[in-house]
Parts: C-alpha cells; sequence; structure tokens
C-alpha cells in the first residue's frame, strides 16, 4: 500500500516548511502512531516541497502545494488595508445578503466576520470618549487639539498591533479574500489551481496501474482551492479517459460557503458542481467549537447546486481526544482550534489526523 498526499494549507503567510516542523513534532505525539514502526524523511526543498512517511509498510509521499506567497499580497499589512478589507466586506458580505445566509447556517462564522468591525468600532469609540473627556477638563484649546491628534495617532497604532497579534485582521483578510475569489479577483490564484491540478493529474498517471490511494487534504480557506484545483482534475481526467477511483478529497475546518454563497461565485459554484457530480470519496471534517468552520454544513444543498453527491461530514469531537484539563484549556480559543486538527491527540479511538495520513488502511476503511 502507497499514498501520495497533496496538502494545502489555509490562509496563512507560513512556509511549507512551517507546516513540516507542525507535522513532524506532532505525529510523534499523537494517540493512534506506534512510534516503533515510524520513519519520517527530512523535507525535500523541490518545486513541490515533499517528505517521505514509512509506517507499517505504507510509503506515503506528502507534498506542499503551497500559495503562501499569494496569502502574503492579500494579507492586510497597512492600516489603509484594514479600511479596504472592512469596505470589501460591508459590499460582499452585508449588502450582497450573504450574511443572512451565514447568520442562518453558522452563528460562530456571524461572530468571526464582525469581530473585527466590533473591535474597530469601539475601539476608535473609546478614543473619542477620552479626547472628549479631555476637551471637558481642557477646554477646546490648541493644546488639547494637539494631545487629541497624538491620542488618535497613537491609538491608531495600538489598534493595529492589538489586531495583527490577536488574529482580528487576519479574520478580516480572510472574508475579503474569499469575496475577491467569488470574483474571480485574485491575481495569480488561476494559474496556482492549474500548477495544482497538473500535480495531481501527473501523480494519478503515473499510478494508473497499481493501487495507490491519491488524498487531496486542505484546511481552512485552502478547502476552497482544493475545489478549484479538483474540479480541473476531475475535467482533464475525463477528457484523457483516466482512472480517478483513488482519488480522495479531505476537506477540514473548511469555509466553503463564504465563496459559495455569494452570488457573483458562478465559476465557483461551477467547480463545486463538477466535483459533487463525481465520483471520488469526498470527506468533510469540522467541529461545533471552531469558530473558524461551517459546522456539518451541506454547503452543496444550500449553495443551489444541483448534484448527485455532497460530502460525507464527519464531526469531530474534540472532547474525546483530549483529556477533560486540556479541553477546558482550549474549549473557547477558536484560533487555537481551528488548527487543532492538525494537531496530536491524547486518546485513542476518535479523529486523527496522523493516522488517518499514514497507517497503511485506505480512507474510506478508517472510521472516526
Amino acid at each position: 500500500m502507497n499514498r501520495e498526499v497533496f496538502y494545502i494549507a489555509g490562509f496563512d503567510p507560513r512556509s511549507p516548511k512551517y507546516y513540516y516542523s507542525i507535522f513532524k513534532s506532532n505525529i510523534i505525539k499523537t494517540s493512534r502512531i506506534e512510534q516503533n514502526c515510524l520513519n519520517l524523511n527530512k523535507l525535500e526543498n523541490a518545486e513541490i516541497p515533499n517528505f517521505i512517511i514509512d509506517y507499517k509498510g505504507c510509503k506515503t509521499r506528502y507534498s506542499f502545494l503551497a500559495w503562501n506567497d499569494i496569502v502574503i499580497e492579500h494579507f492586510c499589512k497597512k492600516f489603509f488595508d484594514v479600511f479596504a478589507a472592512l469596505i470589501a466586506f460591508f459590499i460582499g458580505y452585508t449588502i450582497s445578503g450573504v450574511t443572512y445566509m451565514v447568520a442562518k447556517y453558522s452563528r460562530t462564522q456571524l461572530i468571526a466576520g464582525y469581530y473585527p468591525l466590533l473591535f474597530i468600532l469601539f475601539s476608535y469609540f473609546m478614543i473619542i470618549l477620552v479626547c472628549y473627556i479631555l476637551g471637558s477638563i481642557m477646554g477646546i484649546t490648541l493644546l488639547w487639539g494637539l494631545v487629541a491628534i497624538l491620542i488618535f495617532y497613537f491609538g491608531t497604532k495600538a489598534i493595529f498591533y492589538i489586531g495583527q497579534k490577536a488574529g482580528i485582521f487576519w479574520l478580516l483578510s480572510i472574508y475579503k479574500f474569499c469575496y475577491r475569489y467569488a470574483q474571480q479577483r485574485v491575481n495569480g490564484i488561476d494559474k496556482r489551481n492549474e500548477f495544482f491540478a497538473n500535480a495531481i493529474i501527473n501523480s494519478i498517471k503515473n499510478n494508473q496501474n497499481n493501487n495507490t490511494e491519491i488524498m487531496v487534504v486542505a484546511h481552512s480557506v485552502g478547502t476552497i482551492l482544493a475545489i478549484s484545483s479538483v474540479a480541473k482534475v476531475i475535467k482533464k481526467c475525463k477528457l484523457e479517459g483516466l482512472n480517478i477511483s483513488n482519488l480522495k478529497l479531505v476537506l477540514i475546518g473548511g469555509c466553503v460557503p463564504l465563496t459559495s454563497f455569494q452570488k457573483c461565485g458562478d465559476k465557483f459554484k461551477k467547480e463545486l458542481e463538477i466535483v459533487a457530480n463525481s465520483d471520488i470519496t469526498w470527506l468533510d471534517f469540522s467541529s461545533k467549537i471552531d469558530g473558524a468552520c461551517f459546522f456539518m454544513l451541506d454547503y452543496v444543498k444550500k449553495s443551489n447546486i444541483k448534484a448527485k453527491h455532497s460530502p460525507n461530514l464527519i464531526s469531530v469531537r474534540f472532547f474525546k481526544i483530549y483529556d477533560k484539563k486540556t479541553y477546558k484549556n482550549i474549549r473557547y480559543k477558536w484560533y487555537e482550534v481551528h488548527f487543532l486538527y492538525l494537531k496530536a491527540t491524547q486518546i485513542s479511538g476518535g479523529y486523527d489526523y496522523f493516522y488517518m495520513i499514514a497507517d497503511p488502511s485506505r480512507l474510506e476503511n478508517k472510521v472516526f
């Protein structure tokens, strides 16, 4: 049994080296992997960075389909970027009616979407309040004007610093990116998806005559790119008469509706329709305590797509794979929970990312 894994990270400026280090440090801790049977190679810095996992006679090539350079371009790096993102959020989600859809199916996503806006409004309200109190004490004078300007300047600096450190503007960047993705306004993303698709197709071609399992695994916003890339794979393989029965799609902590709910997202909806009308194994993992995903939502049906299949929706119950103390500590830390899918488990028997990736049994035979 051999396996090819193509991993697409979420909206994260960090490189494959970071994700390799996370994988390496956690696979040796996780509950369902027997360490004496595990061999992990170093990361190979090729055009597509990859490494080999050897576990119980199963060799898995784990390849990173990187797009962190595109993420960096669309990250809110300056305060003016934040206001541009707020405008995009207001137009793309509030005016368009997507906010209503999000509120209907995922309250946590609604909170995540409006959290940056409320943070900025509240912060400036406090700045204005401080200036007003000082004006009442000092009187409206030139000195007060200079002090107010300084308060606004350093207050803005503090808002941006806190927003970056707390991941608040990361959320805002994600919403802006997903809206632009639906509009087809993300420079270079079509070429990148084409590159991803060709890498997967080459693997399919090289393994037509064997039983190698080919898994496309995506996390967070990467699930949107995975849908687009796999749709291209399905179309091209159909034209070339290639067998795709060993192709599997695994989405983790996804936020596909941020794009599929958009009225301007016709191209993406067609890609989603292609995947949904194929016969590939398609799993979608989400958790109720993950504030950045759509928990157990059939976005194929909710996006009004005519399809034969929807993804197999699987709930990740973190309270069953972590001890009570650990679970209590992370229960309301939405940012940390969103990356917990990629971390080591403490209690064996439930969801385990590394077992899914490395164990010799095929994906559809694994029970979570």
